[in-house]
C-alpha cells in the first residue's frame, strides 16, 4: 500500500502542472466557480487515465495520481468549502 501511495504521490508531482494549465484553460470559459474544482479533479484523474493508457501504465495509479493532481490544483481546501456552501 505504500509503495502504491508513493508512485501515485510522484507521478502527480510530475502531473500537476500539466493539471494547472488545463485548470487555467478551463478558467477562461464561463464555468460557475462553484464547479471548478470538481471540474479540476474530474480533469485531473481523466488527464491521468490518459497518461495510463498513452504509457501502458496501470490505470488505477494515474487516475489516483490525476486525481491528486486535480485536487492540488483546484486547492483541496476550495473543494471542501464550495461544496458546503462556505463562500
Amino acid at each position: 500500500m505504500e509503495n502504491l501511495m508513493n508512485e501515485a504521490v510522484g507521478i502527480a508531482f510530475v502531473m500537476a502542472p500539466i493539471i494547472g494549465i488545463v485548470i487555467q484553460l478551463i478558467k477562461q470559459s464561463e464555468i460557475n466557480n462553484k464547479w471548478l474544482p470538481h471540474v479540476s479533479v474530474v480533469a485531473g484523474t481523466v488527464v491521468g487515465i490518459i497518461f495510463a493508457v498513452a504509457m501502458g501504465a496501470d490505470y488505477f495509479i494515474y487516475g489516483l495520481a490525476g486525481f491528486l493532481s486535480g485536487a492540488a490544483a483546484s486547492g483541496l481546501y476550495d473543494l471542501v468549502v464550495n461544496t458546503k456552501g462556505g463562500k
